[in-house]
Parts: structure tokens; C-alpha cells; sequence
């Protein structure tokens, strides 16, 4: 792995000689396993403390029983003859060739130092083949490309988001944050706890005259959760009436009524009337059509009177 991570330098010479931009590099390599990021961040600062180096690149033909000798490696699977050309980083002449950091057998073009390579940075590690590793990595004027696109993705991010960019990791980690609650707050209002809610508030609804009257407190759950178990009342029961109350995560309020479409005919019961009764009394407001209403509210301490308030008037309603 370590003669891997040292020839990339060398690598990135021999792209600019190839039909490969300049700027691109693609690097095989033989390795087990992917690398981790820890790995990864050990290449681009090796790679990057030997391009701010300014280190000089030489080109030495000579036999090449000679330059194996002195270590340099051929990289691609080509033949060659008995005389190479060996590209060498680090040293200023061949005399001291094995000292170089990176020797290679390559005939393409190269930087004759390693700061024309500007910077370096991995954007991809992959697997090509069982036990062969790709490096892909962006340098000189790809990089800076690139780099200047990601800046403008951030601008765009932290716009969408409502924030800078230096802030975008807090706000981030805030939403994560947001997320997960929700996700809590799904698993609490599904399942069994809000399937048995229902079942429990349908066993002791009242019937009055034709129409069953069914009030409770809700769990916490989602408003698209909770209105899917209002639909499975309406179903069960037939002509009803139903007023729930639930606490939302931030501790405040969500009220819903529905009416069944005889009901509204026969009584004139509608549910706007009766969330806009009841919703005052928790520190809100809300409104909506005869069949389905919805209100939101800040004191969830309220919610029994609320609850009372809105049986009182639809048994009014209704006996008369």
C-alpha cells in the first residue's frame, strides 16, 4: 500500500501524456479492501505535502536492468525494451535517482516540477477488479473547477436553508435533530398504541339519538396519522360525530372534528362551528369544512375542558 500511495504522484505525470485530461487522474492499485477515510486523507496529504514541496521531476533513459535496480517501477502493462525512460520525483539528477521518491518507467510527457500540479484531491476510491483498488482524483485546473461548483452548491444549499454556509453543519445537525424527533413521533402514533387509542375511544363513545358522540385525547402523532384513524372511526361507527385532541411533541395542540354528511343535514352540526368554539379555550384557532376541522393550540393543559366543552354542545345539538 505504501509503494501504492507514492507512485500516485508519479501517476498524475503520466495522465498528461494520455488522452485522460490533464487534470484528471485515475490510479489502479492492488490492495485487499476499500480503503477507510483515514487512509484516504494519509494519500492526499502525502501527495499534497510533495506537490507544495516544488519538488523537481527528472527523465533518465538507461538500461533497464539499471533501473530496476534502483527501484523504478513499471505502473501499466507494457513491454519494454532493453533501454527506459525513468521518471524520477524528488531529486535534481540521476546520480542520486534511488534516493527519488517516486521512480517509474514511463514514456508520456510530465511536469518537470511537482508544484504544476497545483493541489490534489480524491473525489472517488472504488474497486475495479477482485483485489484491484481505483483512485480517481481531480488536480490544477479540474480541482479548482470543481471546488468553485461546490462553493456554489453550498450558496444555493445555505439560500434554500435559510443560512450561511459556514453554518450549514449546525443547521444541519439541527435538522437531523428535527428528524429524528418526527421519526420518534411516528413510532409513537402508529401501531398499537394509537390503533388501541381508537378502539378504546369507539368502546365508549355515547350514542345520542342517531348519532354516536365520540371525544378523547389523541397520543402524539402525526396529523396525516391521526386523521387516518378518524377515517377508520367514520367507518366503524356510521352516523358520528368526533372530536379528538392530541400533544404534539413541542408540547402544544392539535384538535380535529369531524361530522358524518347525515348528520350535518339532519342536526346541522358542523365541525367548523364546534373547532371554533373549542379551540379559544386552548390558546388557539382553526376552522374548516362541515365534514372535517382543524385547529392548533399553545396550552396543552386545557385540552379536558376543551373536550367537555365540545360534548356539552354537540349533546345540546343533538337533543334538540
Amino acid at each position: 500500500l505504501q509503494w501504492a500511495l507514492q507512485q500516485v504522484l508519479g501517476n498524475h505525470a503520466h495522465q498528461q501524456g494520455s488522452l485522460v485530461h490533464p487534470d484528471y487522474l485515475r490510479f489502479d492499485f492492488t490492495h485487499p479492501k476499500a480503503l477507510t477515510s483515514e487512509q484516504l486523507q494519509q494519500v492526499e496529504t502525502l501527495v499534497r505535502e510533495r506537490i507544495y514541496a516544488c519538488s523537481p521531476v527528472i527523465f533518465e533513459t538507461m538500461p533497464i536492468d539499471q533501473a530496476r535496480q534502483m527501484g523504478a517501477m513499471a505502473l501499466f502493462s507494457e513491454k519494454y525494451g532493453d533501454n527506459v525512460r525513468v521518471v524520477a520525483i524528488g531529486v535534481d539528477s540521476a546520480e542520486p535517482l534511488a534516493d527519488a521518491f517516486s521512480r517509474e518507467f514511463c514514456g508520456g510527457t510530465h511536469v518537470s516540477n511537482t508544484e504544476q500540479i497545483a493541489s490534489f484531491q480524491i473525489v472517488r476510491e472504488e474497486s475495479v477488479a477482485t483485489g484491484v483498488r481505483r483512485i480517481t482524483a481531480l488536480t490544477g485546473r479540474a480541482l479548482n473547477e470543481s471546488l468553485y461548483a461546490k462553493s456554489r452548491t453550498l450558496d444555493e444549499l445555505a439560500q434554500s436553508l435559510k443560512t450561511t454556509a459556514d453554518q450549514l453543519p449546525t443547521r444541519l445537525a439541527n435538522l437531523l435533530e428535527e428528524n429524528k424527533k418526527l421519526k420518534n413521533q411516528l413510532k409513537k402514533g402508529t401501531g398499537s398504541d394509537l390503533k388501541s387509542a381508537a378502539e378504546k375511544l369507539l368502546a365508549e363513545a355515547q350514542k345520542i339519538g342517531p348519532a354516536k358522540v365520540i371525544v378523547g385525547e389523541f397520543p402524539t402523532a402525526t396529523v396525516d396519522l391521526i386523521r387516518s384513524q378518524i377515517d377508520w372511526l367514520r367507518q366503524k361507527s356510521g352516523t358520528c360525530v368526533i372530536v379528538l385532541a392530541s400533544r404534539t411533541e413541542d408540547d402544544k395542540v392539535l384538535l380535529f372534528v369531524a361530522v358524518t354528511d347525515d348528520l350535518i343535514k339532519s342536526t346541522g352540526l358542523k365541525a367548523g362551528d364546534i373547532v371554533k368554539q373549542i379551540a379559544p379555550m386552548v390558546g388557539g384557532g382553526g376552522g374548516g369544512k362541515p365534514q372535517l376541522a382543524q385547529a392548533g393550540g399553545k396550552d396543552p393543559a386545557k385540552i379536558p375542558d376543551s373536550l367537555s366543552a365540545a360534548e356539552e354542545m354537540i349533546a345540546q345539538k343533538l337533543q334538540a
